[in-house]
């Protein structure tokens, strides 16, 4: 009796060795020859490529075992002299993959949890992309035939599309805090601003603490931070997402830079007593003439301080674009709130507004904005 406990003893503690040996990976191989190198890779924390084991193509399989991973974070396969690689999210979990030569990218990766809840996360963000892809083709159609309708709804549409992507984003982050994916979705949202500096942080903080300290979460936290520190200054610059504003219009109704937005927005700070803004003018008419069927809105900020003199260079200068103002000077709130000292300021933002170019005028202005429209429609 004591030789059969023996022996349960030694099976129980070989089978928990196995357990502690982490996951495995199963791979069917497509036009891959026997004896191919493939490598495991990881990612340091310092940001590096480092090949944490091998094997090779037997009988068109790859068997490979792996220890626990040491922290959450994404692993991928090369091959030796075969461009491209397979990714996937170190888990201890059983990982079954189909890997075609021809085509790394088109690999198909099973896995537990955290790769299944990873690739749903990939493949709808890139549905979200073909679709946008879509929208863009059907509006440059639309223009060339100067079909003003058909252009109005193609905007919306993209901006639904666009929100609902972000929503879509956001849900993943509140449902999954315990994921390595949420870290993910929230480092995208915020690389796209399209979460305001505060509200990611609040995000962040809600996630599961060990996630904090893995590679994804420490470069998330500094970026957040970072932003955060920004955002404090009170300061609109390149790379920061616009503050919204609402001011009234010339009619006297509210209008805010959310509603006057389109694919590419110009905030244009200017005046009517304003010589240098009075001489450029001409310029941002003859831009929007020829991008605005492509895309382009402009909405003018006024520091002016009468109503009439405003309304004048309006039609004066033939301005035919959303105008706002607060009639307050070198105290108009929004000036304030963008840190604009001098007249004319600029400020071109993308569609999700964040401001990607300011003080733009003359050809580059021009310049600017045709890369920008153009690089739109690819």
């Amino acid at each position: 009796m004591k030789r059969i406990a023996f022996m349960v003893t030694v099976i129980l503690l070989v089978a928990c060795q196995k357990e502690k040996k982490g996951y495995h990976i199963s791979a069917d191989t497509v036009g891959f020859d026997d004896g191919t190198v493939v490598y495991v890779n990881a990612i340091s924390q310092s940001n590096r490529p480092v090949i944490i084991d091998s094997a090779t193509v037997q009988n068109k399989k790859i068997e490979i075992a792996l220890s626990s991973p040491e922290s959450n974070d994404f692993n991928y396969l090369t091959f030796k002299d075969i461009p491209g690689n397979v990714l996937y999210l170190a888990e201890n979990n059983p990982i079954n993959m189909t890997i075609y030569k021809d085509s790394l990218r088109s690999s198909v990766v099973e896995g537990g949890p955290e790769n299944q809840l990873f690739f749903k996360y990939l493949s709808t963000v890139q549905e979200f992309g073909k679709q946008k892809i879509e929208l863009d083709k059907q509006y440059q159609v639309a223009a060339k035939l100067g079909e003003t309708d058909k252009l109005q709804k193609i905007e919306t549409d993209r901006k639904t599309l666009i929100e609902k992507e972000k929503q879509f984003r956001t849900d993943l982050v509140n449902n999954n805090n315990g994921s390595l994916v949420s870290v993910m979705a929230l480092t995208d949202l915020v690389n796209i601003r399209g979460i305001a500096a505060k509200e990611a942080k609040e995000k962040f903080d809600a996630i599961k603490d060990t996630l904090k300290t893995t590679r994804l979460g420490k470069n998330l936290n500094l970026t957040i931070n970072n932003l955060v520190a920004l955002a404090s200054q009170k300061k609109i610059d390149v790379g920061v997402e616009a503050e919204d504003f609402s001011a009234p219009t010339p009619s006297g109704k509210i209008l805010s830079l959310k509603e006057a937005m389109g694919k590419i927005t110009i905030i244009d700070f200017w005046a009517s007593w304003c010589k240098p803004c009075r001489m450029e003018n001409p310029n941002v008419v003859k831009v929007y003439n020829k991008y605005h069927d492509k895309g382009l809105n402009i909405i003018g900020v006024s520091l002016d301080r009468k109503q009439e003199a405003w309304t004048k260079a309006i039609a004066d200068d033939n301005l035919n674009w959303s105008h706002v103002s607060n009639l307050q000077f070198w105290q108009e709130p929004i000036a304030k709130a963008y840190g604009v000292r001098s007249i004319p300021a600029t400020f071109i933002l993308d569609e999700q507004g964040n401001v990607i170019a300011k003080n733009l005028r003359g050809p580059a202005l021009e310049q600017k904005i045709s890369e920008l429209l153009e690089q739109k429609a690819l």
